[in-house]
């Protein structure tokens, strides 16, 4: 199974630095779909999430664009403010089927918790923060536009997935590590490197998080649930969000919408989701009881909706291993939103909500309406435009509350359905809400987010958008396999990664034929009878960036051409040590000295090195057998060096030698940035 390896912290700055100056993007994100409020902005997106500030309401959820260093600063760059981290737990050497997601139409995965060792994560987080903390403070990524409200940021923990776990000594040095981060930090910005002074010389907060939303195992049971949310607020001090599951709903009501309204007759939901897990009622009585436990610890408690839906696999894109996958996009949104209609019926309007189910451009308005906080999204963000997709819900939200002259989150609430004043005739027929913890939003904006939920309901179950006909297309596909050079470079695969592995980098356009050598045992050096041809026919190649790739599958799912980016673009690794762990699936690894850049290969299982002499305009290109020294400028022989007396006529592949060379050289080329070429040892020498 490929694993996930951070890089090196130096690494990151430096790209951070380097890339937005060298070709306008950030990680492959391009400006045009950076978040970057404008002064002169009418509304204010700024909402409370537990008592603290953020610039508005978005967020991935804890899932794959949250668990490495990178994905939190795309998540904020393209707009996100409160970003929940990807669930740590104690078990954290996890065996997960590859592919691991499916968006081939509605989202599907087998995926669940973070795939880095704990103390990993810890460092990733911490690296996140810092990283956003530079890309907000540096004037020369986005002025001063993001010193104010507008830029606030919140990290929610997010652990599981049972008590045990959660108390190991292992999780307990995480949560101990995300409140007080100030070892990792100096370890950190010792490896910033020097020239970058104003991110040396900042004043990172130290307390990353005090929030945490829960998520437990699909069938956790109401007292372990209880339980673990009584530790986490009494004990460790946080604010607590519940994850809620779609089959609290019932078994009638569910399939009923799944199947005779939306159309999805393909789809089994796990029978046992109904009966092993938290019940309805059961969940009601909890929030009430926790509720009050937070309350007098001087904490806040809330619910999200939802967890993902247990269905049987009915496709075979997972392993036929995996009877479960879970459902996530387009169905589930209007699952989660007729659940959560029907649970603040039953509770009351002034719980706290967050959600996360099926979110897009298109009803994110309606979900900040409906006064959720935080408002998060996966399954968009893995199609096409990735992370650039948060942006275009913060456009849809300005659109909307300009349409009715809210100038800000809370007047939006109150006059996006019209609620206002039947949430005002509620208020007055209250009794006073005991919390003194919930002072935002005010009761008159809890009763409109409660009415405003059954209208946005409403309209999901009505929305033919939602149906399983207007959700049955695939990504189109042409006729064509990818190879090593050339593709369509659609660019498609780019953002759809959510750890961004895959880099473009430049190559020149070239045709000429070669002819491999044949060395004879004496030493006799003489060209092969056919000749090959060698053609690179695309001024831009596609590359991945393995430490980055866990191989989940997406980039293939939206890639026109068959194949697979992260299995046929060429693969370059971050250290020897991942290079050979890999083996002996094909990857290349480049490494330097003071005047060397070197490239190792694998191909087909067989290893090659091609090494680049700049100042003595030499390459020198070793397979198994035999090292050969050639001239730069055009390619010919100077030497043959056998590694042991030849005991047979060897062939020496210059396909090999030709393609390692244009890798090398394109990769290094820093009018494009990559991480292998933003690399601090790397950077000296090109």
């Amino acid at each position: 199974m490929a694993e996930l390896i951070p890089a090196p912290f130096a690494d990151l700055v430096s790209r951070l630095y380097l890339e937005p100056a060298a070709q306008g993007t950030l990680f492959t994100l391009p400006k045009r779909r950076w978040y970057v409020p404008q002064p002169d902005s009418k509304c204010d997106f700024s909402v409370r999430f537990h008592g603290k500030l953020a610039g508005n309401p978005a967020g991935p959820a804890a899932g794959p664009h949250t668990q490495m260093a990178q994905n939190l600063l795309l998540s904020y760059v393209a707009g996100a403010r409160i970003l929940e981290l990807k669930t740590v737990q104690v078990n954290d050497e996890l065996t997960i089927g590859r592919p691991c997601i499916d968006i081939t139409n509605v989202g599907y995965n087998i995926e669940w918790s973070q795939e880095l060792r704990v103390d990993n994560s810890l460092r990733e987080y911490v690296a996140g923060a810092m990283l956003i903390e530079m890309f907000r403070r540096d004037p020369v990524f986005a002025g001063d536009a993001l010193l104010g409200t507008a830029g606030e940021a919140i990290l929610d923990l997010s652990v599981g997935y049972d008590l045990a776990g959660i108390k190991s000594d292992k999780v307990q040095r995480f949560l101990d590590g995300m409140r007080d981060a100030g070892r990792v930090i100096e370890q950190l910005r010792a490896e910033i490197p020097a020239q970058y002074t104003l991110a040396r010389e900042l004043q990172y907060p130290t307390q990353l998080s005090n929030t945490l939303t829960l998520s437990t195992f699909h069938g956790c049971p109401a007292d372990e649930i209880e339980r673990i949310c009584e530790f986490l607020i009494q004990e460790r001090d946080l604010d607590v969000i519940v994850k809620m599951n779609p089959p609290m709903l019932g078994k009638e009501r569910l399939e009923h919408l799944l199947h005779d309204e939306l159309g999805y007759t393909e789809l089994t939901v796990n029978p046992t989701a109904y009966t092993s897990g938290l019940q309805f009622d059961e969940a009601v009585q909890l929030v009430d009881r926790l509720t009050r436990v937070a309350q007098r610890r001087g904490r806040r408690f809330g619910c999200k909706f939802s967890n993902t839906l247990e269905v049987l696999n009915h496709r075979t894109f997972f392993t036929p291993d995996n009877k479960i996958q879970y459902l996530s996009g387009q169905p589930l949104y209007v699952i989660t939103l007729t659940l959560t209609d029907m649970f603040r019926q039953a509770v009351g309007p002034h719980v706290p909500i967050s959600f996360s189910a099926g979110i897009d451009q298109a009803n994110f308005p309606h979900a900040v309406a409906c006064g959720f906080v935080p408002v998060t999204v996966s399954t968009d963000l893995l199609r096409i435009g990735g992370y650039g997709r948060i942006s275009t819900y913060l456009q849809s939200l300005e659109k909307a509350m300009q349409a009715i002259g809210a100038a800000n989150i809370n007047d939006y609430v109150l006059n996006a359905f019209g609620q206002g004043d039947a949430a005002q005739t509620r208020v007055n027929a209250e009794t006073p809400h005991p919390s003194p913890l919930t002072p935002h939003p005010s009761p008159l904006t809890s009763h409109a987010s409660l009415l405003n939920t059954t209208i946005a309901a409403a309209k999901a179950r009505a929305d033919v958008r939602y149906r399983a006909e207007k959700n049955r297309k695939a990504p189109t596909r042409i006729d064509s396999l990818l190879e090593t050079f050339d593709c369509i470079t659609c660019d498609k695969c780019l953002p759809v990664c959510p750890n961004a592995a895959n880099f473009t980098y430049p190559t020149p356009i070239v045709a000429f034929d070669y002819h491999d050598l044949l060395i004879d045992p004496p030493g006799a050096v003489h060209q092969a009878k056919a000749a090959r041809r060698f053609e690179i026919t695309e001024a831009m190649q596609i590359a991945c960036y393995s430490d980055f790739c866990n191989e989940c599958g997406n980039c293939d799912t939206f890639c026109p051409e068959y194949g697979g980016p992260y299995i046929k673009k060429p693969t370059f690794y971050g250290s020897r040590q991942s290079w050979a762990a890999a083996a002996p699936r094909d990857g290349f690894l480049i490494e330097r000295n003071r005047q060397t850049a070197r490239i190792h290969g694998r191909f087909q299982g067989a290893v090659y090195e091609l090494a680049w002499l700049a100042v003595m305009e030499k390459y020198e290109f070793a397979d198994s057998i035999l090292r050969a020294t050639f001239n730069a400028a055009d390619h010919t022989l100077i030497k043959i060096e056998p590694h042991m007396p030849l005991m047979a006529q060897h062939r020496l592949d210059l396909g090999v030698y030709h393609t390692l060379r244009h890798l090398l050289h394109g990769v290094l080329d820093r009018r494009y940035i990559n991480q292998i070429n933003a690399a601090a040892e790397i950077s000296q020498f090109v």
